[in-house]
């Protein structure tokens, strides 16, 4: 394969397949409690691409994220590529995903205090509302406090500024999260090869890459085509089951739900 084919991570499609590796999601991770000074090891991990929170009712919103991770502490950690516009309008949607994420936790008949941290990790381009001027910024929900007995910051937002992170001049040695920041920005192969050379967890992001472009006779955005419509069908998918679950529940005809979902009645029985 050449090794300059024009090729990054900021694309989601491509950051959705490398990013739901177990083994590459857990690195970006730890580089990333690293960097913010949380020590955090990480022993398994649970991984979800295009992963769906539901509301309590039919014409609830349902939010999609790019990558879910669960960790073996409980704690969830949403992971979002934007290489588009990160204004007000994103944001919001960050924050109810969130939110949405953190609520979810609790079934019936847990108290709160069964609840566990969340992180919505966003990678960017620009300062949002002319604030963030860090390369990683905390929008966290609860005011930080000093004192480390208080177990504080349940709900937790960073943003993660690429374009800043492409100004800062490359070292091997720098911190692990500004490195894969890099990787993630990488023009092409041949400069995704250099950055990550004798990077276990890099290396193995490029074998990744490697493999999603391996089909024969296909171009790079016909794979892209292919990926993003895949995607939706299987979301679809996932939502009209769902919704087809929650009609059951209330007693719904199945003649009526496969009406409204498009499911065929067989499948509506199956879910019974």
């Amino acid at each position: 394969m050449q090794t300059d084919i024009s090729v990054n991570l900021t694309n989601d499609i491509l950051f959705k397949y490398v990013f739901s590796h177990k083994e590459i999601v857990t690195d970006l991770l730890t580089s990333f409690f690293d960097y913010i000074g949380t020590s955090k090891k990480i022993k398994s991990i649970q991984v979800f691409k295009d992963y769906p929170i539901y509301g309590k009712n039919l014409e609830d919103k349902v939010f999609f994220g790019d990558i879910v991770a669960i960790l073996d502490t409980g704690e969830i950690v949403s992971i979002e590529m934007y290489n588009n516009k990160f204004g007000k309008e994103e944001y919001m949607k960050s924050a109810s995903y969130l939110s949405r994420l953190f609520g979810n936790q609790l079934k019936k008949g847990n108290t709160y205090k069964h609840t566990k941290k969340v992180y919505s990790i966003n990678f960017i381009f620009g300062n949002y509302a002319n604030e963030n001027r860090e390369v990683v910024n905390d929008y966290g929900f609860i005011r930080k406090v000093s004192n480390p007995n208080l177990n504080n910051g349940f709900i937790n937002l960073y943003l993660i500024r690429l374009d800043k992170v492409k100004k800062i001049v490359y070292n091997v040695n720098e911190k692990k999260l500004i490195r894969w920041g890099k990787f993630m920005i990488s023009e092409n192969m041949k400069e995704m090869k250099k950055i990550g050379k004798d990077d276990e967890a890099m290396e193995q992001s490029i074998a990744y890459v490697q493999e999603f472009l391996k089909e024969n006779g296909t171009t790079w955005q016909d794979k892209l085509n292919y990926e993003k419509n895949k995607s939706h069908d299987e979301g679809r998918e996932e939502n009209q089951i769902e919704t087809a679950r929650n009609m059951l529940k209330d007693n719904m005809d199945i003649k009526e739900i496969s009406k409204y979902t498009g499911l065929s009645q067989i499948e509506i029985e199956a879910l019974k």
